[in-house]
């Protein structure tokens, strides 16, 4: 009897194991199944709640690890996922990694541009605020008139200085922003655009401010003259320039939503230094050519000052053609000095850039006055004097001759 039970149990537990094999192999593979989508699951999702880049080089330390630990099941696998694979998830997953990586390297950048932009503009403001308040304290000096005169001059060549400075440093500011977004990409020019809120004052800020207060120190300029003002003009020309070339750059970037009305803004702006500065530039250059004995006739534009300068040059060679005298030729020499020494050599290149002459015009006025110096020459008397001389010589001569016969 114990004989036949032992055999009774034995088959039948070899008939449970042959009969439930299956099940439990298929729950085991049912498993590694679920685990294989639930761990590619888990990564995914701390892909899209990574927020830097460390975060996501961590993950995808673990991806290469589910790749290894899941490699042997890939056709058990498969199977469960088909059409998709065990390889195609994992290269899907992969992707979508590298792309959340750059993402994120892109914003990092980003931030740090945005970083050393906002510490660019702060630096300048500081500076061009320090220099602000010391040349409004030296024109304050100025207008007390308290100093006596040799200090009153040192002050005037302090404020000279000054304004020289900040045209320096403006000019260094220009060009570093036209250097660097004349380089700048389209896409990098979007990404900031995206977060110029994030910014406490850009560039368009600061373009703002230093127009602004160039305007206050042309309107309120003190002891001054014509080569500050021409000096003035000339920054203006540079810093237009600079702009023609940045406008649509800058405002697409930090006025997305307004980029045009901004350039007009700023464009006006502009307009309106240059009104400043050149309200005082053509008196102050009429003084001086009047305080030279050389009356031009009124001008108040560029045009205006090239046509005065033809009109008196072609009468006074009208004049020296006709008479032909000393006093002439003071004239043509007088304003040969200044226009070499002092409009030229004083003037010439800022002239230039504020566009108040150009190359050309100075060309051509030189050649007149060639003209005028060679028609303005005195011509020499003494080959009529010793016509004259001959002349009484044979006379006398004949009259000799005359006598002596009689």
């Amino acid at each position: 009897m114990k004989t036949l039970y032992k055999t009774y149990f034995s088959v039948l537990t070899a008939f449970l194991i042959l009969t439930c094999s299956p099940v439990l192999a298929q729950q085991s593979d049912f498993q590694i199944q679920q685990d294989y989508r639930t761990d590619i699951s888990e990564l995914l999702n701390r892909v899209e709640l990574a927020v830097t880049a460390e975060e996501l080089e961590e993950v995808e330390s673990e991806i290469d690890a589910l790749e290894q630990q899941y490699s042997e099941y890939s056709e058990i696998i498969n199977a469960a996922l088909y059409p998709e694979t065990f390889t195609g998830m994992l290269s899907n997953l992969r992707g979508i990694h590298q792309a959340a990586y750059n993402n994120l390297s892109v914003i990092e950048q980003l931030n740090e541009q945005i970083v050393v932009l906002s510490t660019e503009m702060d630096e300048f403001r500081n500076r061009l605020t320090q220099m602000t308040q010391e040349t409004t304290s030296l024109r304050q000096q100025i207008e007390r008139g308290e100093a006596n005169e040799q200090r009153q001059a040192s002050l005037i060549r302090q404020y000279r200085q000054n304004i020289e400075q900040r045209d320096s440093f403006v000019a260094e500011f220009l060009q570093e922003l036209l250097s660097k977004y004349q380089r700048m990409g389209v896409g990098t020019q979007q990404e900031i655009a995206e977060n110029v809120d994030r910014l406490d004052q850009n560039p368009l800020d600061m373009i703002r401010t230093i127009i602004s207060e160039y305007i206050q120190i042309a309107d309120q300029s003190t002891g001054l003259q014509t080569p500050d003002y021409v000096a003035m003009r000339a920054q203006h020309g540079y810093f237009e320039g600079v702009w023609s070339q940045i406008d649509q750059r800058l405002t697409n970037t930090f006025a997305p939503d307004r980029p045009v009305e901004t350039r007009q803004e700023i464009s006006d702006m502009l307009a309106a230094w240059l009104a400043s500065v050149d309200n005082k530039l053509w008196d102050s250059m009429s003084t001086a050519f009047n305080q030279n004995g050389i009356n031009l006739q009124p001008f108040v534009s560029s045009g205006d000052f090239y046509n005065s300068l033809n009109t008196f040059v072609d009468r006074a060679y009208e004049i020296s053609l006709e008479s032909n005298n000393e006093s002439d030729y003071e004239v043509f020499r007088n304003f040969r000095e200044f226009w070499n020494t002092t409009v030229k050599a004083s003037w010439g290149e800022a002239l230039i850039t504020g566009n108040i002459l150009t190359p050309a015009q100075i060309a051509a006025i030189d050649l007149k006055l060639n003209d005028w110096g060679e028609a303005a020459q005195p011509t020499s008397n003494l080959m009529f004097i010793l016509l004259l001389i001959s002349i009484a010589v044979i006379v006398l001569l004949v009259v000799l001759l005359i006598v002596r016969k009689k």
